[in-house]
């Protein structure tokens, strides 16, 4: 092994650990730690919308991930651009524009065991009528770095909202409302929200804004449902919306009484008269039957059961009287507030008259 010595003859170190030594003292560095693992990464989702009064709400979500595509570890809030343009004859989509910073939206404070709050995030800005905007939403680092790449824009026009939506009214159906408004025109569409118990207005599920015509099957009975309607314009990217029109409120009833059986059967008996009718317990609303009687000479039935039966027989003890006749009839009932009541079943006869006694033995 080589050895340097110094002046005075003496050894000092191995030629190799000198080598080593030049190494990391010639002020040579390593690469930085790059800004792009720790700068976060462009928004997701973001979308725009424009009021009837002429405000714009920009949303978005928060990044998941850095520059480099690894999890977002920490994040510090948003940078909003904007670029305004008058929409007129020398608007220039395609040309440069140049933003200003307007605005910074503040990260949301994570949920536990998360590192990064999504979101949506929720931005709002009064636009000027007749004006073209660009705005840039950029991730911000909880340092202020901010990555260029992270720039999401949007482009937003701010035209005149449209009026209100014409011929909007609610009505029950069977378990079911039956929302309904005149078609609009090209370039037009209807929107419409739905208020429950919970008090939240909430987009109706499958909508097609452009048919005249929405029902709504997500509806339990003995419930009250608000609606509202408006028409929307598109223009590119930016939907505007018109005023929403009067609330619709509309209670959901059981109105509809269940099938009434399809067959009924009566049998004389010594002392009275046995009914068998069709058995409805398959039916979910049924709560019980009626059973109705008219004798020979009386003008019309008269219910002959106490409370509601549940099974599907009855035993009738009327007086047996030679030459008269019953003649009977059901009714099923549902288990509503309103116990709605079916319609007759097939009727069924009986001759009341006495057994013959038997003849004496000899």
């Amino acid at each position: 092994m080589t050895t340097l010595k110094s002046a005075s003859g003496a050894w000092k170190y191995p030629a190799t650990c000198l080598l080593l030594l030049m190494v990391w003292g010639c002020g040579v560095k390593t690469s930085p730690y790059p800004a792009d693992a720790i700068l976060p990464g462009p928004v997701s989702g973001l979308s725009q919308f424009v009021t009837d009064q002429g405000e714009l709400v920009l949303s978005w979500n928060a990044p998941a991930n850095n520059m480099v595509g690894r999890p977002l570890q920490s994040l510090g809030g948003f940078e909003i651009e904007m670029s305004d343009n008058p929409a007129n004859e020398i608007y220039c989509e395609t040309c440069p524009h140049r933003y200003e910073k307007i605005d910074l939206v503040p990260a949301m404070t994570p949920p536990p065991g998360l590192m990064v709050a999504q979101g949506p995030y929720t931005w709002r800005y009064k636009l000027t009528s007749g004006h073209v905007y660009r705005f840039r939403v950029l991730s911000v680092a909880k340092n202020g770095g901010v990555h260029p790449g992270s720039a999401v824009p949007a482009v937003v026009w701010s035209i005149p909202a449209p009026g209100a939506l014409a011929g909007f009214g609610a009505s029950m159906r069977d378990k079911a409302v039956e929302l309904h408004w005149s078609r609009p025109s090209a370039g037009y569409m209807a929107e419409v929200e739905k208020r429950a118990s919970d008090g939240q207005w909430k987009p109706l599920p499958d909508f097609d804004g452009a048919s005249g015509r929405y029902v709504d099957l997500k509806v339990d009975y003995e419930n009250t449902y608000v609606y509202r309607g408006r028409l929307t314009s598109q223009k590119g990217e930016t939907r505007t919306a018109g005023p929403w029109s009067d609330d619709r409120a509309v209670n959901v009833l059981d109105a509809t009484p269940p099938n009434p059986p399809g067959y009924l059967d009566a049998a004389l008996a010594a002392n009275g008269v046995r009914l068998t009718w069709e058995s409805l317990a398959f039916d979910p609303d049924l709560a019980g039957y009626r059973v109705y009687r008219q004798l020979s000479g009386e003008d019309g039935f008269t219910r002959i059961s106490g409370p509601l039966l549940k099974a599907n027989t009855f035993f009738d003890p009327v007086r047996l009287t030679p030459d008269a006749t019953a003649r009977y009839r059901v009714t099923s009932v549902d288990g509503s507030p309103r116990a709605n009541e079916s319609g007759p079943s097939p009727t069924a006869d009986v001759l009341l008259d006495p057994p013959a006694e038997a003849p004496p033995r000899p």
